[in-house]
């Protein structure tokens, strides 16, 4: 937690300000598309697209309410994010030594994921090591010179590790299971959380110190994220909506209306953290969702309170609903309702923790992004709140059609690609261009273009540019589609080693296996063959007939 100081309530213009909100915010709720909603993240754009921190995980936050905004992904600040995780990177040769707290070290995984986890794999991995050797050995995350966890850096550290394996990364099940056992042990009687837990040798209860909302809210939904690591949460997702990176052939149920999650043996009794679950929602649903005489650090709370509840959606069958078009929970309602009344001229919030992060953290609240992640992860859609665009700096250029927010003068890079690529004179040229543009579509909106030009595409690959081929095949891996791999696996033999590394990616990124067979970024040719033979042997195991 960052270090705490006094924090006080407007006066008269603060409280008129509240209960206005009140009177005005909408009869049955806000949705994610509501003008209030958009209004607000709109007006805070600007000012996060020009913000810092001196911290590294605090670039990261600015990095991740951007990127889950829907900012283009070339945007300077976006790149200004990756080059300071980089430098940390680098700086450390050995990850288990790398000079990051655990708050940093969490986050920048998290922000690397959303940003895009195939390019900065290496970086994950690395990330992933130094969080691995920070956990202590009771099982919680906390500050190196303390023997004690600490709640709120443990919630970074298990909502990292759930969000490196949703893309594939390796997770230790014993480091998961630490962290649920810790979790257990720390619980207050009355169902809370403590800020440095203390540990019981019996899953009793016992008494902590430093009990409060925010605290709650991050360790009750730590015991969540790790109910769905070792396999306690639903397991099922609708086939319909399913992304077809999903590799449906290697369970060859096609007939099965379900897709089932890996599964994962484990001995942890998960009844253990069902009865923390439900201690701990008696406990939150008796405080009162915002007040910040109550406990502080207001919207660190809040972005703690929609992760937790995001979760407990998912537990309890609801997490397919869609905040964009159904109301929001009375939990939602309040926090916009505060947050409208707080929100200052210049589109910032502080309440706790700095300018930068306090705005940060309200963006994400007020996106509902982690109900989002949870989609793409489930299946469900790709969790976006607006369909894949990015909301506009200026309020004054946005509008909610069929609760979407649109973006009235600008196309979306969906629009844009597909008209690019629908022209009947359209060159190499002008797809490759287009595909540049790729990444900052949603994946459902890059596999329906793919699908529908995949011959257009495929002629790209014949190309003599090869910035050109290369663009081809980066639009055959955001397909989606596994009938693609023979032709990405072709592209492993190009004399280029752009595309051939473009290729390895997009496999890579495919097939959902992140180590893959191959080849390294500098590989012989001898390598560059033997990576071929493997891909290949691995696609025939799921396709026996398939022809290359």
């Amino acid at each position: 937690m960052p270090v705490q100081r006094a924090t006080s309530i407007r006066g008269g213009i603060g409280a008129a300000l509240c209960a206005t909100a009140m009177l005005c915010s909408v009869a049955g709720g806000y949705t994610t598309t509501s003008p209030e909603v958009v209004g607000m993240i709109s007006r805070a754009l600007p000012y996060l697209e020009a913000a810092g921190d001196s911290r590294p995980g605090g670039m990261a936050v600015i990095g991740l309410a951007l990127v889950k905004a829907r900012v283009p992904l070339d945007h300077p600040k976006l790149k200004e994010v990756v080059e300071t995780i980089q430098a940390v990177v680098a700086d450390s040769p050995d990850p288990t030594k790398m000079n990051l707290d655990v708050y940093s070290n969490g986050l920048c995984i998290i922000f690397l994921v959303a940003y895009d986890p195939d390019t900065y794999a290496n970086e994950i991995r690395a990330l992933l090591a130094s969080l691995a050797a920070k956990q202590k050995p009771h099982g919680g995350w906390g500050y190196p010179e303390l023997d004690t966890g600490d709640t709120s850096m443990t919630q970074y550290g298990a909502l990292s590790t759930w969000e490196a394996k949703q893309v594939g990364f390796a997770i230790p099940q014993k480091s998961v299971e630490r962290v649920a056992d810790w979790l257990v042990r720390t619980q207050d009687p009355s169902g809370a959380w403590g800020y440095q837990g203390k540990t019981s040798p019996n899953y009793q209860p016992v008494a902590q110190e430093g009990v409060r909302p925010s605290m709650t809210a991050a360790g009750l939904g730590s015991t969540y994220i790790c109910a769905d690591l070792l396999g306690f949460m639903p397991e099922a997702v609708d086939r319909n909506n399913a992304p077809a990176l999903a590799l449906r052939e290697v369970s060859r149920k096609e007939a099965s209306p379900i897709q089932r999650r890996e599964q994962v043996q484990t001995a942890f009794n998960p009844e253990l953290l069902r009865n923390a679950q439900k201690r701990g929602n008696n406990w939150l649903t008796d405080r009162p969702p915002v007040d910040q005489r109550t406990h502080g650090y207001t919207l660190y709370y809040l972005y703690a309170l929609e992760r937790c509840q995001s979760f407990r959606e998912l537990a309890e069958g609801r997490a397919d609903r869609d905040p964009a078009k159904e109301e929001g929970p009375v939990w939602y309602n309040d926090g916009v309702d505060w947050l409208r009344a707080n929100q200052r001229q210049d589109g910032t919030w502080e309440a706790g923790c700095s300018q930068p992060i306090d705005t940060s953290f309200a963006v994400l609240f007020l996106l509902r992004s982690m109900h989002h992640s949870i989609q793409r992860a489930r299946g469900f859609g790709d969790g976006l709140l607006v369909g894949g665009r990015g909301l506009p700096t200026d309020g004054n250029l946005v509008t909610v059609e069929d609760g979407k927010v649109v973006s009235k003068p600008k196309q979306s890079p969906f629009e844009a690609l597909r008209a690019a690529m629908d022209r009947d004179d359209s060159d190499a040229e002008a797809l490759a261009a287009a595909a540049a543009r790729i990444d900052q579509m949603p994946a459902k909106e890059s596999r329906l273009l793919v699908s529908e030009f995949r011959r257009k595409i495929e002629t790209l690959l014949a190309n003599p540019d090869a910035e050109k081929r290369a663009a081809a095949v980066k639009m055959l891996a955001r397909g989606g589609d596994v009938d693609n791999v023979p032709l990405l696996i072709l592209a492993l033999e190009d004399p280029d080693l752009d595309v051939v590394l473009t290729a390895r990616d997009g496999l890579c990124r495919l097939t959902r296996k992140f180590e893959g067979f191959g080849p390294s970024d500098n590989p012989t040719d001898l390598e560059r063959a033997r990576a071929v033979a493997k891909w290949r042997a691995w696609y025939l195991s799921i396709r026996p007939d398939a022809e290359f």
